[in-house]
C-alpha cells in the first residue's frame, strides 16, 4: 500500500487553511427577468432581448501560440483550459465521475488496460487519428514538465498494438479510465493540431479566431466562433472581464475577485476536498470518538453558504457527493445534543469544563479566516473552545511538520480516479493528521483497485474520521452578465456541454 501511495507523491495538492467571504456578486441573470419586473416591456422587446442573448462568437482568455506549442505543458490556466476546444482526449469525464468514450474505448481491469481507437476520426488537416497518435500523446503527457504527469505516474508502460494502446499499471486502479483526459494531438510541422470541436480560422496580431470544425466526429458546438485573446496576468484577465474585453474567465479555487466580478458564475465540478485535520499524537484529537463528535457538531451547509468565495458541496466523506458509487448517500445533519453526548462519553468534557483546542490555518489566500471563525463558533456550541492560529504559508507548514496544532484546515485536490493516498500517507505538504486503521486502509484498497465496496469503506471511514471532510470546492466559470447560457463545466473540460449552451 505504502509503495503505491509513494509513487504518486507528486500529485497536485494544495493544503490551504480556508475560507472567507460569501459569494454574493455572481448570480445568474435569467433571460426575461427585465420583463418579469417591468410589465410594460412588450413581447417584441422581450424577443429582441432574447435574440441579443444568442451568442455567435465568444471571447475567451487564451494564448493560442503557447497552447499549440505544447498542450501538455501549457502553464497558463485559462490557455490550458481552452485546450478542450482544439483537442480531444481518449475519454470524456462525466459529472458523476464516470466516463464516456471520446477518441477511444477504454477496457480492462486491475493493472492491464486497453485504449482502442475509434475509426474515422480526423485531425483538423484531414488526416486520420491512429493509435500511434494516442500513444505519442500519452508519452508527452508523462514527460517532465507536463501538467498531466503526476496523475499518470501509476502507468508502468504503454505501447501500440494494432489499432489500440496497451497500458500496464504499477498498481490496480478500477477507475483508471478517469485519468485518460489528456489532450491528443499531432505535430503538423509548426504546431500541434487536434481533432476537437474548433479549428483555426485566422490569426491576427492581438487575437486568434477559431471556427467550428464542421468535420467534428461529435456534436457540433452551439457557438460558431471562439476568439482567443492572450492575457498574461490574472489581474489583467479579471479587469478584462469587467470591461467586456473577454466574455468569460475560469477561476480555480478561492479568489477574492469572484465576489467583485459583475458576472454570471457557473460552478466547475472539481474533486477538491476542504477538510479539518486532527493531530493523532496530541491530546483529545487522537481519540476517534472526539473526531466523530466534532464532525457531528458542524453545520456544513451553513459553512458553504456563508464562508466560501466559491460554491461547494457539503460532504463528511472524502468522496465527492456526485460520485456515482455513492448515489443516495446523504450527509448527516448537525446535531448539537448528540455531539455533546459523544464528547461526554469520550471523557473530553470534565465537570462542565470546556475542551480547549487550537485550530491552525494558513492566512495566505482569499477565504480562510471566515471559515475558521465559523467553525470555532459552531464547536463552541458543544463545549469546545477554539484558539485560532493563523499563519503565513511557510509557518503554517512548519507547524504541521512539527505537530504544533490540535486541528488544522486543509485543502487537497484528489484524483478523478478517487485516489485518496495523499490523505492517508505523509509526504511533502500533505498527509498530516490522524492515521487510518489498517481495516480502513484495506477497505480503501479494495474499493480503489476493484471499484467495489465503496459503501463499506465509507461506513468505516465515519467510524474513524482520520480527517474530517467539510466540502468539495467548485471552481468558478464567470461570464459577463449579458450572457445567459446553460453551462455545465468540469475541471477537466470547461466546455463539457458547449453543444447545448444555447438552443
Amino acid at each position: 500500500m505504502k509503495e503505491r501511495l509513494n509513487q504518486r507523491a507528486a500529485a497536485a495538492l494544495v493544503v490551504l487553511g480556508l475560507l472567507a467571504g460569501s459569494l454574493s456578486g455572481c448570480g445568474q441573470a435569467q433571460i426575461g427577468e427585465k420583463q418579469a419586473f417591468s410589465p410594460n416591456v412588450t413581447e417584441q422587446e422581450q424577443t429582441q432581448q432574447e435574440e441579443q442573448q444568442h451568442l455567435e462568437q465568444l471571447k475567451i482568455s487564451g494564448d493560442y501560440d503557447l497552447l499549440t506549442a505544447s498542450p501538455w505543458n501549457c502553464a497558463q490556466l485559462n490557455s490550458r483550459s481552452a485546450a478542450t476546444l482544439l483537442y480531444d482526449a481518449p475519454v470524456s469525464l462525466q459529472t458523476d465521475f464516470s466516463t464516456q468514450p471520446a477518441l477511444a474505448e477504454v477496457s480492462g481491469s486491475g493493472t492491464e488496460w486497453t485504449l482502442t481507437v475509434k475509426e474515422g476520426i480526423e485531425f483538423s488537416d484531414g488526416s486520420l487519428l491512429t493509435a500511434k497518435h494516442i500513444d505519442d500523446s500519452l508519452t508527452l503527457a508523462l514527460a517532465e514538465g507536463s501538467y498531466y504527469r503526476a496523475r499518470l505516474e501509476n502507468i508502468a508502460s504503454h505501447k501500440v498494438s494494432g489499432n489500440s494502446v496497451q497500458v500496464t499499471l504499477h498498481q490496480p486502479d478500477a477507475l483508471f479510465a478517469n485519468l485518460m483526459t489528456f489532450p491528443v494531438a499531432k505535430w503538423d510541422g509548426s504546431r500541434y493540431i487536434g481533432t476537437g470541436r474548433y479549428r483555426l480560422a485566422s490569426q491576427g496580431e492581438d487575437s486568434v479566431l477559431l471556427e467550428r470544425n464542421l468535420s467534428y466526429w461529435g456534436k457540433q458546438p452551439s457557438i460558431q466562433r471562439i476568439e482567443m485573446i492572450p492575457l498574461k496576468k490574472t489581474d489583467v484577465e479579471t479587469y478584462s472581464l469587467k470591461l467586456g474585453k473577454i466574455d468569460c474567465l475560469y477561476i480555480d479555487g478561492a479568489s477574492a475577485d469572484i465576489s467583485n466580478l459583475s458576472a454570471g458564475n457557473y460552478p466547475v465540478t472539481a474533486n477538491q476536498l476542504i477538510f479539518l485535520g486532527a493531530n493523532a499524537s496530541r491530546g483529545q484529537t487522537a481519540n476517534a470518538e472526539v473526531r466523530k463528535a466534532i464532525s457531528r457538531a458542524i453545520d456544513r451547509d451553513y459553512l458553504m453558504r456563508t464562508s466560501l468565495t466559491t460554491s461547494g458541496k457539503a460532504s463528511d466523506l472524502p468522496l465527492h457527493p456526485d460520485f456515482f458509487a455513492m448515489e443516495g448517500y446523504t450527509v448527516p445533519a448537525q446535531n448539537i445534543d448528540e455531539a455533546k453526548q459523544m464528547l461526554t462519553q469520550a471523557g473530553a468534557l470534565d465537570d462542565g469544563e470546556m475542551l480547549e483546542l487550537t485550530l491552525l490555518y494558513s492566512t495566505d489566500g482569499a477565504d480562510r479566516a471566515q471559515l475558521a471563525n465559523q467553525l470555532a463558533a459552531q464547536l463552541a456550541q458543544v463545549g469546545i473552545q477554539i484558539t485560532l492560529d493563523g499563519r503565513a504559508s511557510e509557518d503554517y507548514f512548519s507547524a504541521l511538520e512539527s505537530g504544533s496544532y490540535d486541528l488544522y484546515l486543509g485543502e487537497l485536490l484528489l484524483g478523478d480516479d478517487m485516489d485518496l493516498s495523499h490523505l492517508f500517507t505523509r509526504g511533502e505538504h500533505y498527509g498530516y493528521g490522524a492515521a487510518p486503521s489498517q481495516q480502513l486502509l484495506s477497505l480503501y484498497q479494495t474499493a480503489y483497485s476493484t471499484g467495489e465496496s465503496w459503501d463499506a469503506f465509507a461506513a468505516q471511514f465515519v467510524q474513524e474520521y482520520p480527517v474530517i471532510p467539510l466540502a468539495f470546492r467548485s471552481g468558478s466559470f464567470c461570464f459577463s452578465r449579458q450572457h445567459t447560457l446553460g453551462v455545465t463545466a468540469l475541471r477537466s473540460d470547461l466546455f463539457y456541454n458547449i453543444d447545448s449552451w444555447q438552443s
